[in-house]
């Protein structure tokens, strides 16, 4: 029997099965979440999901980043974030956990940060190093016993859904952050419309039509967040939040063709009308 890893409640159920994976859902709280022990994918990290699974992902993120920042939203996003990181915090050690090929890192240290990244991928950690200059450190974050309160700034793009304890990272970002530090988190965000789109179809199918569902809570990620599963996470492992937005992922990063993306227009348009974004970011402030 498997627990709930936010309110730790038994009432776990099962709520679809896939090929590689399952979805649990619990009934106490309404976190969904994927049964970490039917995953049957190896190495999810390597080159190949960089250049191959989600090479529109990060398509904008190499070496030659500069040259498309005028065009890319995804380049954007970085910049409109690192200003928002600087109004409230303008210096100090600032570390990037889930950095990939280092391109946010490389913005922050322009800006005069003295940057670390993060990653459990080895591919990306080579390339950070290689291509940008930044010091990086391969594991995950738990595993790598960093000192108490050394660092000012932790960013985390598209990583807290991914790992396989919420509580035990955000525990251990919070040792290492100083007590005047800053976090900013950027996840999926599942009280939104295509969150709920998902579930409708599902459900209103009678569990038959798990297409969407799927697209919408790939394998890679361990944890599906609603709003308030978010804050509950960031609350229990002291923090407070301190500024929060909502937002889409930008179309030229979603696979797939024409139609694909057409389709994520159209839900776009509709989900900032109705404020039922896919994304969340967030600043949180460590508590004293």
């Amino acid at each position: 029997m498997i627990d709930c890893n936010l309110c730790g409640s038994s009432k776990v159920k099962e709520y679809v099965v896939f090929d590689n994976y399952n979805l649990l859902k619990c009934s106490s709280c309404g976190l969904l979440f994927t049964d970490q022990n039917s995953i049957k994918i190896e190495d999810m990290y390597s080159k190949d999901y960089f250049d191959g699974v989600h090479g529109n992902f990060f398509a904008d993120c190499k070496k030659n980043y500069a040259s498309k920042i005028n065009k890319s939203k995804k380049l954007q996003n970085f910049k409109h974030v690192l200003k928002k990181i600087k109004e409230i915090k303008p210096q100090g050690k600032f570390m990037d956990i889930g950095c990939a090929t280092g391109v946010f890192l490389d913005m922050a240290q322009k800006e005069g940060y003295d940057v670390v990244g993060v990653d459990i991928s080895a591919f990306a950690c080579q390339y950070a190093s290689e291509n940008f200059g930044i010091k990086t450190l391969n594991g995950k974050l738990e595993d790598l016993h960093l000192e108490d309160k050394s660092f000012d700034i932790i960013t985390m793009w598209d990583v807290i859904e991914h790992v396989p304890d919420p509580n035990t990272f955000l525990n251990e970002v919070n040792r290492i952050l100083k007590d005047d530090g800053i976090i900013f988190v950027l996840t999926i965000n599942d009280s939104s419309l295509m969150g709920w789109l998902a579930e409708g179809i599902y459900l209103g199918s009678f569990k038959t039509i798990s297409n969407f569902t799927k697209i919408i809570h790939p394998v890679h990620h361990n944890y599906h967040f609603k709003e308030r599963h978010l804050q509950r996470y960031l609350e229990k492992n002291g923090f407070s939040l301190v500024w929060k937005e909502k937002s889409e992922m930008p179309v030229e990063t979603i696979e797939g063709g024409p139609f694909i993306k057409n389709a994520a227009r159209t839900l776009y348009f509709v989900s900032e009308l109705t404020n039922l974004q896919h994304e969340l970011r967030v600043i949180a402030r460590k508590n004293e």
